[in-house]
């Protein structure tokens, strides 16, 4: 397949590039569209996954519900990024639901499609499983975390996993609102200012009319653990590079 045939889509797409030419053709000749207003959902809790679907453009949030009935949110994703393959593996039905923040455009491949290059593509299937190994790194330390590690760890982590490579997105650069994090991370606009001051002086990044420029990921990840490492008695809850005298203050308190 020649380069000016390749879609718009695929040049932010991580696994794209993995595959020979055959594959992308069917790909191609097989995806579909769709636009999903803002507060719409991208796919319904309880029913079948029928695509494995990519964020072309916009933001959304993943949420589920616990025992309790409450709604959490527990990740974002962006325009270049992927997800529900864990779900077509098992051919199961969607437990959880991605809710469009802003107005997304959705590349949907079928879930033969995904099966069919799943079954011959050793490296699309290597992608794929750093992905899930990456999702359960999140979950996981969301789990420990519980939004008691402090407003920097939740903020920090949630905009290294909407950077990572996996997640499309390209250089150090994403258009996030500050009230977009703060619905990602189930904070308030002010206390999601506050932290993302306190990282731009730390010198981890740059805030920009309407969004973020990431300078460093090595310190996002430092801010990222270093009060759930206090919480679990592993090091002081302080600032990265900051005295002892330091301390973080809880996300708990702040919450939207």
């Amino acid at each position: 397949m020649n380069d000016c045939k390749i879609p718009n889509w695929a040049v932010r797409s991580g696994w794209w590039g993995r595959l020979q030419p055959g594959e992308r053709a069917r790909v191609v000749s097989e995806v579909s569209y769709q636009l999903v207003r803002s507060g719409e959902p991208l796919q319904r809790y309880g029913m079948p996954a029928l695509y494995w679907i990519g964020v072309i453009s916009g933001l959304a949030k993943f949420n589920v519900t616990t025992v309790s009935g409450k709604p959490l949110a527990y990740s974002g994703i962006g325009a270049g990024g992927w997800f529900g393959e864990g779900t077509l593996m098992r051919q199961g039905i969607w437990r959880y639901e991605a809710l469009a923040i802003r107005d997304c455009e959705l590349a949907l491949v079928p879930r033969e499609t995904f099966l069919w290059l799943l079954d011959r593509n050793i490296s699309f299937s290597h992608y794929l499983l750093q992905q899930l190994n990456d999702r359960l790194e999140l979950m996981t330390l969301q789990a420990l975390d519980d939004h008691q590690g402090g407003a920097e760890s939740v903020v920090s982590r949630t905009l290294r996993h909407l950077f990572h490579p996996l997640a499309g997105a390209n250089g150090g650069a994403l258009r996030v609102t500050q009230s977009e994090i703060g619905q990602l991370c189930n904070l308030s606009r002010q206390r999601v200012n506050q932290t993302l001051r306190r990282l731009e002086a730390d010198g981890v990044l740059r805030l920009q009319y309407g969004g973020v420029e990431i300078l460093d990921q090595n310190k996002l990840r430092d801010w990222e653990f270093h009060c759930l490492n206090a919480r679990n008695g592993t090091k002081p809850c302080k600032e990265p590079g900051a005295s002892p005298d330091v301390a973080c203050v809880s996300a708990g308190a702040d919450r939207a």
